[in-house]
């Protein structure tokens, strides 16, 4: 019987796609579902790739829609799976050694979502990374002091869809999509479903690697990707605004800081005239503060993890 689920989008990188199947143990109560968004890599190496995941048992498929993207892959993955439990894992990302152990043993929770601490490292070295760091301080605040606070911050600012496993049902029957966007396709997504979830839960043990790499999404610079982003927070801030209570969203916390602060730094200062005028006119939360304090050097508060949790996106197209 299949428990578990893993999704991975893919697009054009055979070395990790391989590496992040090596890390998957092949036991009847996992299955592996990739989905190919019509990868224009060397046709060779993309046939050496699908001959190596699918000889470890993976499923693979092609996306035929008329979209591309991560989210349209996600999607058609989650249609395909036959697991109780999703769990979306990056093509350039890997598990960790003892994961399947970990996942395990919470795998009959009662929770729709289950989060784990991510870890993370600097692609190609052993050195540790800072990506994961955000998320992995939700994760542990919650498991030390479970207040509305704390789960409200971890439901919302966990934007990620990797490292948390998620009920199939519950996504099946709320009809739970992804957005068809370049970038930040998983923020609401991630919303979504944290939304809807009944109960969730926590493990500070990490089971899901996180890698930082030079060419990904989150560090590629494009001022029309940039500007998807903005529009993702908008979506964000407005689907919480209609469907929490006030003093809910408030807890939340959410501060468009980070993204402004990227902003400045990459674009200057008349894209952040830009971006300022979009999020008031949409009302949503920037905390100016904040971005002054990261403008001036100043270590922010951990609070802050927020606006960074934005700032990520999956990184397979």
């Amino acid at each position: 019987m299949i428990r578990l689920s893993i999704i991975t989008p893919y697009y054009n990188m055979p070395e990790t796609l391989c590496r992040l199947s090596a890390s998957i143990p092949q036991e009847p109560w996992i299955e592996h579902i990739i989905v190919n968004d019509r990868s224009d890599m060397d046709p060779a190496a993309l046939l050496n790739a699908k001959q190596y995941v699918t000889a470890r048992g993976a499923r693979w498929y092609d996306n035929t829609t008329q979209y591309k993207g991560t989210g349209i892959c996600r999607d058609i993955g989650i249609r395909r799976a036959a697991g109780e439990w999703i769990l979306i894992a990056d093509a350039d990302d890997f598990f960790t050694d003892n994961a399947f152990e970990i996942i395990r043993r919470h795998i009959d929770d009662p929770a729709d979502i289950f989060y784990f601490a991510p870890t993370s490292i600097k692609e190609g070295t052993s050195f540790k990374s800072d990506r994961h760091i955000p998320y992995e301080r939700l994760v542990r605040e919650f498991a030390q002091a479970p207040t509305r606070e704390n789960e409200l911050r971890l439901r919302y600012l966990s934007v990620p869809d990797t490292s948390k496993l998620i009920r199939r049902e519950m996504i099946r029957k709320y009809k739970i999509t992804s957005s068809h966007s370049a970038v930040s396709n998983d923020v609401m997504f991630s919303t979504r479903c944290a939304y809807h979830a009944d109960k969730i839960a926590v493990s500070g043990e990490a089971v899901y690697c996180i890698t930082q790499g030079a060419g990904t999404l989150t560090t590629t610079k494009d001022v029309r990707r940039f500007r998807q982003r903005i529009d993702m927070y908008i979506r964000q801030c407005r689907f919480l605004k209609k469907h929490l209570p006030e003093d809910s969203f408030s807890l939340i916390g959410l501060s468009a800081s980070g993204l402004l602060y990227q902003c400045y730094r990459d674009y200057g200062q008349i894209e952040v005239m830009r971006s300022l005028l979009r999020m008031i006119r949409y009302k949503a939360p920037i905390n100016i503060l904040d971005l002054q304090t990261r403008r001036s050097g100043s270590v922010s508060s951990e609070k802050s993890v927020n606006s960074e949790s934005v700032n990520f996106e999956s990184r397979s197209s």
